[in-house]
């Protein structure tokens, strides 16, 4: 990962560069400082077996490493995931084992070390290896951990997937209501952020991840500041609507939104561009792309900011995108990502622009 990438995949991580005490994810990696936790040697007999666990308490980390060595000597070594009985690892014969351990709070590993029958008996010796005691990054849920390491190397959609996992498994997860909120934020849907927010300060959160919250609260707080409350009201609802596909429903309620404003006095241009960021989203739904075209132009010229004007161009290359017109598409891309879009919307135009690159003829 380059020192750019790398650089947006830690302020993206909550979107809104609030992650530095938490975002260096802690995965294993050949380069690695990891240090060892703990070390232990065993005295084995030619075909002896010796059996042990290792808690989430004696290495409260993201992922760290099982080191196994005895020189010439060989083994076998069994390790066995409690949780859900899954082999994390098995091999027989080897002098020199290395195991990375996906980690989680609650999680726990069963290990079996059997010294060879033929070449196999003296001393081996047990490394648990993980980052500095003194700066390993914050730990939490399973899946939570796993979303970390995803977003750090830039795979914001994995990352988001695996933050579901762990509202599914536990609604009350309070890292994972975080960092929820700060994808809904991204997508511009901030009552869902707010109120998930609100969920997560209300848990027994860990300090920094309360920070972070503090912090996106803070931002929400503003971000909604700009519209009145008829309007989040109503984009609320109709963001429920374009997520369940439902683009019929959405683009009424979006003229149903527009029309009350008029009635009790109109609204600003603020409102406006969102009812029209969703107007466009619906139209594309129903395949009524050259409306839909329209509607965005009409958005850019009322959009007051350029990051405002950024997520407009971002949704007009999706739409150029399933029009199948590549060049278009790549050009509301690029202006997309020059003008500021957010952590996350960046990373999938970026994610776009890959996978569609200029034809030679576009070239010449």
């Amino acid at each position: 990962m380059n020192a750019t990438r790398c650089g947006r995949a830690l302020r993206a991580l909550l979107l809104a560069s609030l992650l530095v005490p938490i975002a260096a994810a802690a995965s294993p990696d050949a380069g690695s400082p990891w240090r060892p936790w703990a070390t232990e040697a065993y005295n084995l007999e030619p075909g002896e077996s010796f059996t042990f666990r290792v808690a989430f308490d004696q290495i409260p980390v993201r992922a760290w490493r099982l080191v196994v060595d005895a020189d010439y000597m060989l083994s076998d070594l069994h390790v066995l995931r409690l949780g859900d009985g899954s082999l994390l690892y098995f091999k027989k014969g080897e002098s020199h084992h290395e195991v990375d351990v996906p980690w989680g709070e609650g999680e726990e590993i069963s290990i079996v070390l059997t010294a060879d029958r033929n070449r196999g008996g003296g001393v081996y010796t047990v490394e648990l290896r993980g980052p500095p005691q003194e700066s390993a990054p914050a730990a939490y849920s399973f899946p939570v951990n796993r979303a970390l390491e995803a977003y750090a190397a830039g795979r914001p959609q994995e990352a988001e997937s695996l933050v579901d996992d762990a509202l599914r498994a536990d609604p009350d997860d309070g890292a994972a209501c975080v960092l929820k909120a700060g994808f809904l934020r991204d997508r511009r849907y901030y009552e869902r952020a707010a109120a998930m927010v609100g969920h997560a300060l209300a848990l027994d959160l860990p300090d920094e991840m309360r920070g972070v919250a503090l912090s996106l609260k803070d931002q929400l707080d503003t971000l909604q500041a700009r519209l009145p409350a008829p309007v989040r009201e109503g984009l609320e609802e109709i963001d429920g609507r374009l997520e369940r596909g439902d683009g019929a429903t959405a683009l009424s309620r979006c003229a149903d939104l527009e029309s009350r404003l008029d009635r009790i006095g109109g609204a600003s241009d603020a409102s406006r561009v969102e009812i029209m960021l969703r107007r466009g989203r619906a139209l594309q739904l129903l395949d009524r792309h050259f409306e839909a075209v329209d509607v965005y132009t009409g958005a850019l010229t009322l959009a007051e900011s350029r990051r405002i004007q950024a997520v407009i161009y971002f949704r007009m290359g999706q739409l150029f995108e399933a029009m199948d017109n590549g060049r278009q598409a790549r050009d509301a891309y690029g202006i997309a990502r020059n003008y500021g879009l957010p952590a996350a919307l960046d990373d999938q135009a970026e994610a776009a622009l890959a996978r569609m690159p200029a034809t030679p003829e576009e070239i010449r």
